[in-house]
């Protein structure tokens, strides 16, 4: 499951529904991937997200991962919590705007805000963060990702991701990042297969470089094949 790529194609698909609507999803993943960086140490991770969408095109959502300290081992969650606004114009060109707030409990002092603006036209979509201190640090950080899907059958479906981030990523928490710096930039391609409820997803993850945007860098590998079974309701 990829958080930021559904919910950029979710929102803004259902932004054209004549009526409101709730929906969720419930789901484990081999490792749970943020942007690149497990944020599970490679181990695999449950999760959920239930999302409101508004005739009128406003929605908030919530999602949910389980996640582990690189640090102490210690288990926790990661939150992210947002809303924003969405229309599609006549072209068939979705846009939307809005914020979001993300809670590690695993590992404490990296909560952090985000604006964000995207897109959505037939199968691409992105979007476009800004976060004033990006998790928990005295650091600007933007993120910009783009995500394609494009459908082989009525079940099938081939996905990709490009996301690259630019932060001040020398010093986290105190600790000096020695590591490379400068941007980091993350990437997945995969197949989606949908079948009686479920949608399963076998992607190939990879990152440029273990930077110190996050403390979980040190323990994340820089590539690897994630597995992904979720169920909508």
């Amino acid at each position: 499951m990829w958080p930021a790529c559904a919910a950029g194609l979710a929102l803004l698909a259902i932004a054209a529904d004549a009526l409101a609507q709730f929906s969720g999803t419930a789901g484990v993943v081999s490792d749970y991937r943020y942007r690149g960086v497990s944020l599970s140490g490679n181990d695999p991770a449950a999760q959920a997200g239930v999302n409101y969408d508004d005739a009128s095109g406003w929605y908030a959502g919530a999602f949910a991962s389980t996640a582990r300290s690189p640090i102490d081992g210690r288990h926790g969650v990661q939150a992210i919590f947002s809303t924003g606004y969405a229309t599609r114009l006549p072209s068939g060109l979705s846009l939307e705007m809005g914020a979001d707030y993300s809670v590690l409990t695993a590992v404490s002092g990296h909560d952090y805000a985000e604006v964000f603006a995207g897109f959505a036209f037939r199968e691409l979509s992105g979007r476009l963060y800004y976060s004033p201190r990006y998790f928990g640090r005295d650091s600007k950080a933007v993120y910009a990702e783009a995500n394609f899907a494009h459908p082989l059958q009525d079940n099938v479906r081939v996905l990709a991701h490009a996301g690259a981030l630019r932060a001040d990523a020398d010093v986290h928490q105190g600790y000096v990042y020695r590591g490379p710096t400068g941007p980091q930039f993350d990437a997945a391609a995969g197949i989606a297969v949908d079948w009686q409820g479920f949608n399963v997803q076998l992607t190939w993850v990879q990152v440029n470089h273990v930077g110190g945007a996050y403390a979980f860098d040190a323990a994340s590998r820089r590539r690897g094949v994630v597995l992904s079974v979720s169920h909508s309701f």
